[in-house]
C-alpha cells in the first residue's frame, strides 16, 4: 500500500519545495525542544485548513480522541546538537511541507555572576530622566524602588548592629529575610535576566557569550539558506530571542545581500529593489512618517524581491529569509536597554549598526535608492552596484506581536511597539492574552491556541494571536505563494 503522505492523492496540488521555520526562544533555564515543540503545537498540530485528511491524527494526550495535524521529530546534524531535532510535517493541502528549527542558546548563558547582573542592572539606573524613554518608565521605576528596598533595608541593618540595637530575635529574622532575597536572586534573577545581563550590551564581559550564540545561529541559518530542500525561511523569534535573532539577520544580509548588479543582467532584480526605494527612510528618526500610506503595497515588494533573491547566482547567494516574526519582544526598549538614550540609537541607525524597515536609503532624503556603485565590469566595463549593508528589510517583511497591558501585572510589559525605533514599515499586531490566571504577566502565552484574541475595535472578530504567525510562516489559511502569486498576509 503506497505511503499517503509520500504520494498525495490525484488531484493534489504539485509539491513545491518545502520551507524551513526556525524558532528562537527566550530568556530563562530553558530545555531544548520544549519552546519548539509547543510553537508547533500551537501553529501547526491545531490548525485543521492546514492538513489534508489522511495527515490528521487522534491527539495522544487527548482521552477523547480529538484531531490534530500529524507531525514528526527527526535527527537533523544541522544543529550541530544531539539534544535538538527537526520538527517536520506532511504535506500541506498546497502541496508544501514545513520544518521547524530551534536555536537553542541557554546553555551559552549558564554562569552569570550575580556581579554581572548588578552591573547590568546599574547600568539601567545610572541614567539622566530626559534619557528614559516613556516606554521605559514602568521598567526603570520598578526596577529602582526594588534596589532602594534593598539598600535601605541593608544600611538599617548595619546601623543597628553598628549601634548594638538589635536583638538575636531580630539578627534571626534579618538573617533569613536575607537568605531569601539571595535565593531569589539566584533562582529568578539569575536564570532570566541573567540571560539579559549576558548578552543585550557588548561589554568586556559579554563578548564571548555574545560571539557563541551568534556563531551557533548563524552556522544553522547559512546551512539553511544553502539547502536546495529549502526556498523560504521565517525566522520567529520570542523574547530575548528576538534580539538574538535581528543580530543574525543583520550579520547574514552583510554576506548574503546583492552585489555585483548590472542595469542589463539584473534587470528584474533592480526593478523590485526599486520598488522598496520609494518607501526608504531618511536617516535621522525624528522625521519618520508615523505610518506607510500603503503598508500592504510595501509588504508585497519586500516579497517580490525576497523572491528575486532566493535563487543562488554568482554575483550572490541566495536569501531566503522571508519574513521575520517578533513575539513579545523587548526590542521595543532598543534605545533604553542597547544605548544609552534616544539620540545614541538614532546615531546606530544612520550609521547603520542597525538596521531599520523600511531601510533607510542612500542619499539625504526620503524616497533615496538603498543602492550604491562598487566598481566596475572587469570585462565589459559597466558599472556595478550593491544593496548596502543596512538594507535587509528590503527583502524580509517584519511582523511583530505584542500584549502592551496597563501595568505590571496585567499583559506583558516587555513587549510594544516597533514603529518608534524601527520605522513604520514593521507590522505591528497587537493581541490581549489570557492564561490560567487571566492577564497576569501573558509574556509566555503568545502561540497558545487558546489563550488570545487580537485587540482592536469592538466589531472585529476575535482570533488567536498565533493566526498572525501562521499567516507569516504560510499556517494561516492563506496560500503560501508561487512565482506570480501575491505573498501570504499576516492580518
Amino acid at each position: 500500500m503506497p505511503d499517503p503522505v509520500a504520494s498525495p492523492p490525484t488531484g493534489k496540488p504539485p509539491r513545491k519545495p518545502g520551507q524551513a521555520v526556525v524558532i528562537v526562544h527566550g530568556m530563562g533555564e530553558q530545555r531544548p525542544m520544549d519552546t519548539l515543540r509547543g510553537f508547533v503545537q500551537g501553529i501547526w498540530s491545531h490548525d485543521p485548513s492546514r492538513a489534508p485528511f489522511y495527515a490528521r491524527v487522534a491527539d495522544p494526550a487527548d482521552p477523547a480522541g480529538a484531531k490534530i495535524n500529524q507531525s514528526w521529530i527527526t535527527p537533523d546534524s544541522r544543529t550541530n546538537s544531539y539534544e535538538l531535532r527537526r520538527v517536520t510535517t506532511p504535506y500541506d493541502v498546497d502541496g508544501r511541507r514545513t520544518d521547524f528549527y530551534e536555536l537553542y542558546w541557554a546553555d551559552i548563558t549558564q554562569g552569570t555572576t550575580r556581579g554581572r547582573l548588578a552591573a547590568w542592572v546599574t547600568n539601567l539606573l545610572w541614567r539622566k530622566p530626559a534619557d528614559i524613554p516613556p516606554d521605559a518608565r514602568k521598567l526603570y521605576l520598578v526596577t529602582l524602588l526594588a534596589v532602594i528596598i534593598v539598600l535601605v533595608a541593608a544600611l538599617a541593618l548595619a546601623t543597628s548592629v553598628w549601634q548594638q540595637q538589635i536583638s538575636w530575635t531580630v539578627g534571626a529574622l534579618v538573617t533569613i529575610l536575607a537568605s531569601f532575597v539571595i535565593w531569589s536572586v539566584d533562582r529568578f534573577g539569575l536564570p532570566y535576566f541573567g540571560d539579559v545581563a549576558a548578552y543585550v550590551r557588548a561589554e568586556a564581559a559579554t563578548v564571548e557569550k555574545r560571539a557563541l550564540i551568534r556563531s551557533r545561529g548563524l552556522k544553522l541559518l547559512e546551512r539553511l539558506m544553502m539547502d536546495d530542500t529549502y526556498d523560504r525561511i521565517v525566522l520567529v523569534s520570542h523574547s530575548l530571542g528576538s534580539m538574538i535573532a535581528y543580530d543574525l539577520l543583520q550579520i547574514l544580509w552583510a554576506d548574503f545581500r546583492p552585489r555585483r548588479l548590472e542595469a542589463i543582467r539584473d534587470k528584474a532584480k533592480l526593478k523590485a529593489i526599486h520598488a522598496i526605494d520609494k518607501a526608504t527612510l531618511v536617516a535621522d528618526g525624528s522625521a519618520w512618517p508615523g505610518s506607510l500610506d500603503d503598508l500592504a503595497g510595501f509588504r508585497r515588494d519586500q516579497w517580490e524581491l525576497y523572491r528575486q533573491l532566493r535563487t543562488k547566482e554568482d554575483n550572490h547567494g541566495p536569501w531566503k529569509i522571508s519574513d521575520f516574526v517578533t513575539l513579545g519582544s523587548p526590542l521595543t526598549h532598543s534605545e533604553f536597554l542597547v544605548t544609552h538614550n534616544l539620540a545614541e540609537f538614532r546615531r546606530g541607525i544612520a550609521e547603520r549598526l542597525f538596521s531599520a524597515c523600511p531601510p533607510v536609503a542612500e542619499g539625504a532624503a526620503a524616497g533615496g535608492t538603498l543602492l550604491y556603485q562598487e566598481g566596475r565590469n572587469r570585462s565589459s566595463g559597466k558599472p556595478q552596484r550593491a544593496v548596502h549593508h543596512g538594507a535587509v528589510f528590503a527583502a524580509t517583511r517584519w511582523t511583530n506581536i505584542f500584549d502592551r497591558g496597563n501595568g505590571w501585572l496585567t499583559g506583558d510589559p516587555i513587549s510594544g511597539p516597533m514603529a518608534e525605533n524601527f520605522g513604520p514599515g514593521v507590522e505591528n499586531i497587537q493581541v490581549e492574552l489570557r492564561g490560567c490566571l487571566g492577564r497576569v504577566f501573558t509574556h509566555t502565552l503568545y502561540w497558545s491556541f487558546a489563550a488570545a484574541r487580537v485587540a482592536g475595535a469592538p466589531h472585529q472578530t476575535p482570533r488567536a494571536p498565533n493566526g498572525g504567525v501562521r499567516g507569516a510562516v504560510g499556517h494561516g489559511g492563506q496560500k503560501v505563494p508561487g512565482p506570480t502569486e501575491n505573498p501570504p498576509s499576516t492580518g
